[in-house]
């Protein structure tokens, strides 16, 4: 084989390494979308560096040490904080290995950290490598990983909200480019041929106009109509003949859904990543508000033509409908929303005031006021798909004092009174009773209002999203909740305050839109994520002058709105004013009293016995500032050796243990820079604890105190269960 030949051949194989780095890319983007999984593009970088090793055809012991130094690197800086050139991180690294190898033999897969399952996807990606390098070289056949991506792309455009249908664009121009490079390359082996620069390009454009003619084809041609029916609304009905699901049983999944008038049920968790929004607070983010309640559900109240329209970008503030109230302090805010599923309607801040609307695609947006909903429309005024837009908006803060003015409604809320006070016929008289009942020794409607709201917080509620049952034919839903079943979710809490509300004549709506999410980085930057996870559901309650104020009475959440009492602070400025004045007038008595120079007596006796007593003094203090020392470092340090010391108290404990060592690893995780930020619950709080360690035990632990907590059982065996997984927290709060 001559030089011609072998160059050509190198060139032929340089095509085929790079489509097959195409190819693998194309199984990356779904990871990227259908996962939490970020920086794909140091995996697609480690996929080059992997072929070109294969390529120039290193040593495979070489190989093996600059790929092992590639993956250790990577893992340190997705992971690691530790300085990269003092290596301790190596330590720790291999240490993690050790542990999470330990955990594969026991078969404890869920307790792998993220920085091992790293590992252990550039594992995958290091043996694929090899396998296209196989296929390329040495089989010189690449169409069973051709096949396998169209079949791997195909399942996942069927069954996931994934779309593949430029992604089967791309594998039919990837594909078919490397089968008719694999073509000519055996060609070129078997027959010997030697092909030059001119021969190759006509090839390459003989091959690149019969792939334009095929895609310009499947474009253009007529189609015909599915042959075959969704298999995936089959899958499901078959699933449910099989478990013998009926209506009244089917759980629904967590998420946004116009349709309310339905409520009831158990629902699902879904992890579905809804929006970002890259807003320096986080906040509840609200879509729209219901008024009629049937006694099963609520329905929108009738009206919808009563909207107000407004451009991109316009200034809102000279339209009536979104004056502030001048009583009110507010924070400007701004924002910016990526929607990552399709909605025509627009995510505003929970009672926050907009001021413009910036979006990349909008042309006109429709406000309807009996809603508080915002759509994104084109110009023929259908709804429009945002997909990122920018918000300009002010957070209100309350004034308790303004607040509990209110006593009454005043002459300008007949219309709003008739609209949010309206309640079905047949309403159990028992619902009525309990709202005089918690409201009887309040005399303005703010008191009243956290009255109801704080009857949510007794023992007798529970929060949970399993086994909430409908309410029956004959049967109000609120009814159902208050005084038979009282375990539910924000649907029910939310309805049944507004319902208690309503029958103690105060104004109250039922709102439904997101919590604020969790931290997390989008496309570098800081962002919150908001899930299906995130639906929720609170009240709304209007104060003349001030607007409609939220309330949330579901268990473990708080609304976050900023709330302050002037009277309040008023008296606790006159108080500190005259402590401090009482404060100087001690300072100058003691300062009168103090004598300017020491006693000085003398003879030697006294000398001696005063240098002595300087000496003592001298040691005393040296000793005494060392202990205070040590007892600062210790105070400062004391995140380091203090999880070591209540493991060592707890070590030989038995029995319910468990609510009290749960709460000192809530005080640990406080010390270790992981405070719980104001107004995120439990679940959310454990949920990010285990993303900055890498675990799920203190989800796991979460969950069960929730349990034990508000539905009151007993503790049993659950120290024993949970020993080993709180000392391993508290461990690695200390690292």
């Amino acid at each position: 084989m001559n030089a011609d030949s072998t160059k050509s051949e190198r060139w032929m194989h340089v095509l085929l390494y790079i489509f097959g780095l195409l190819l693998i890319t194309e199984w990356l983007r779904p990871v990227e979308k259908l996962t939490d999984t970020g920086n794909i593009l140091i995996f697609i970088i480690f996929v080059l560096f992997s072929l070109l090793l294969h390529y120039f055809g290193i040593h495979w012991f070489v190989r093996f040490i600059l790929v092992s130094a590639f993956i250790l690197i990577a893992v340190h800086f997705l992971y690691s904080s530790d300085p990269f050139l003092t290596f301790k991180w190596l330590t720790g690294d291999l240490l993690d290995i050790t542990a999470n190898v330990s955990n594969m033999y026991e078969g404890k897969w869920e307790l792998l950290s993220n920085p091992f399952r790293t590992l252990l996807f550039f594992v995958l990606l290091w043996l694929v490598t090899y396998l296209i390098h196989y296929w390329v070289t040495v089989r010189r056949n690449i169409f069973l990983l051709y096949i396998l991506t169209i079949i791997f792309l195909s399942i996942l455009d069927t069954f996931t909200p994934y779309d593949g249908d430029m992604a089967m664009i791309r594998i039919i121009i990837i594909g078919f480019s490397m089968l008719g490079v694999l073509a000519m390359l055996r060609l070129s082996i078997q027959e010997r041929l030697v092909f030059s620069g001119g021969s190759f390009s006509k090839w390459a454009i003989m091959l690149a106009g019969m792939l334009l003619v095929s895609v310009l084809v499947g474009f253009t041609a007529p189609k015909f109509a599915s042959q075959w029916p969704d298999p995936v609304p089959f899958i499901v009905s078959y699933s449910d003949k099989v478990t013998g699901s009926d209506e009244s049983s089917v759980e629904k999944r967590v998420g946004y859904d116009e349709d309310d008038s339905s409520l009831g049920g158990s629902i699902e968790p879904d992890n579905t990543v809804i929006f970002y929004n890259t807003t320096n607070t986080g906040h509840y983010w609200k879509v729209e508000n219901k008024d009629i309640y049937t006694g099963k559900g609520w329905v929108s109240v009738e009206g919808m033509e009563d909207y107000i329209s407004f451009s991109n970008g316009q200034d809102l503030k000279d339209i009536k409908e979104f004056e502030i109230p001048e009583v009110l302090k507010t924070e400007d805010m701004n924002t910016r929303v990526t929607m990552m599923e399709s909605y025509s309607h627009l995510l505003h801040p929970q009672s926050g005031y907009l001021k413009k609307v910036e979006a990349e695609n909008g042309d006109w947006f429709k406000y309807y006021t009996n809603m508080d909903k915002y759509i994104s429309v084109d110009e023929g005024s259908k709804p429009l798909s945002t997909k990122e837009y920018e918000l300009v908006y002010e957070m209100p803060s309350y004034d308790l004092a303004d607040l509990r003015k209110v006593t009454e409604q005043d002459e300008t809320m007949d219309v709003l009174m008739e609209s949010n006070t309206q309640l079905p016929e047949g309403l159990p008289t028992r619902i009525y009773e309990l709202a005089n009942e918690l409201t009887a020794n309040e005399d303005n409607w703010y008191d009243k209002a956290k009255a109801i709201e704080n009857h949510f917080d007794g023992p007798e509620f529970s929060y949970s999203k399993e086994d909430i049952p409908y309410p029956g034919d004959n049967q109000d839903y609120v009814d159902q909740f208050l005084f038979e079943t009282q375990i539910g979710y924000c649907d029910n809490y939310s309805t049944a305050m507004v319902i208690l509300l309503r029958a103690a004549n105060i104004p109250a709506r039922w709102v439904k839109g997101y919590t604020e999410g969790e931290k997390s980085i989008y496309k570098g930057e800081s962002a919150y994520k908001v899930t299906n996870n995130n639906a929720h559901s609170w009240v709304e309650v209007y104060f003349s002058g001030l607007g409609w104020v939220p309330f949330e009475p579901t268990k473990g959440f708080n609304g976050q709105m900023d709330f302050y009492n002037s009277d309040l602070n008023s008296e606790n400025t006159e108080e500190t004013e005259q402590e401090d004045k009482k404060l100087v007038e001690q300072d100058e008595t003691q300062t009168r009293e103090r004598p300017d120079t020491p006693e000085n007596e003398p003879g030697s006796t006294k000398k001696s016995v005063l240098l002595s007593q300087n000496t003592l003094i001298m040691w005393s203090t040296g000793i005494i500032l060392c202990i205070a020392l040590l007892l600062v470092v210790g105070y400062l340090y004391r995140r380091k050796w203090l999880p070591f010391v209540q493991i060592l108290r707890l070590k030989k404990k038995t029995g319910p243990y468990f609510v009290q060592a749960y709460q000192l690893l809530l005080k640990q995780l406080v010390r270790a820079g992981l405070e719980r930020p104001e107004g995120q619950t439990l679940r959310e709080y454990a949920a990010y604890v285990d993303a900055v360690y890498e675990t799920n035990l203190m989800q796991e632990m979460t969950a069960r105190y929730e349990v034990m907590t508000y539905r009151g059982d007993p503790e049993e065996e659950e120290w024993e269960r949970f020993r080993s997984d709180w000392e391993t927290l508290m461990k690695k709060t200390s690292s």
